[in-house]
């Protein structure tokens, strides 16, 4: 199975109906499997204390949910979705990880050891991206309680010399949390506009 994780903050007055429409028995779903038979659920998980919630969209396979987010008709139903939120994020696509036979003491293992910190979660284009649609929205919508984060945003840009990747994915990271305080949150990372 694949699954595809989005985040959504959602104003607290329309949880409610967000859960009514993208729950299991919500609309939503149905329409969705409709248009693509190879999603298999669309699981919701809302944060404990706020009004964040973890949609797992859950396909048959990574060619599957490729080719139906290809379909204009699967397109319109993650945008209007993604309508009924306050904001959403993409995190991104996740499998169960494989298995491999070993020789000796233990018969199973690992393929993939490594253990994985926030910035490692999503590919650095799209950290960028999303740093740079977060700074575009908050110029558009709150020029002013913005302005400082934004300073900070050029100020990073504008700096000679070289920084290594993981370093530069940190501070991309970081400095998307000045702007997303509830993906700071989520990611552990400090907020400075929380």
């Amino acid at each position: 199975m694949f699954h595809f994780i989005t985040l959504f903050a959602v104003a607290p007055d329309a949880e409610e109906e967000f859960v009514r429409r993208l729950g299991t028995n919500g609309g939503w779903l149905e329409q969705a499997r409709r248009a693509a038979p190879a999603l298999v659920a669309a699981d919701l998980l809302r944060h404990q204390s706020k009004s964040l919630f973890l949609s797992d969209d859950i396909w048959t396979t990574p060619e599957s949910y490729s080719l139906a987010r290809g379909s204009e008709a699967v397109q319109q139903l993650l945008s209007a979705r993604k309508q009924m939120a306050v904001a959403s994020f993409e995190i991104g696509a996740f499998a169960f990880p494989t298995f491999k036979e070993t020789t000796g003491p233990s018969n199973v293992c690992l393929t993939q050891g490594e253990t994985l910190t926030p910035a490692d979660w999503l590919p650095t284009q799209q950290l960028e991206a999303e740093l740079f649609d977060a700074a575009l929205e908050e110029t558009m919508s709150n020029p002013k309680p913005a302005a400082a984060a934004l300073a900070q945003i050029d100020a990073y840009f504008a700096q000679d010399g070289e920084v290594g990747e993981t370093q530069h994915r940190q501070s991309l990271l970081r400095l998307l949390g000045l702007l997303r305080p509830n993906l700071a949150e989520l990611f552990g990372e400090p907020s400075s506009l929380g």
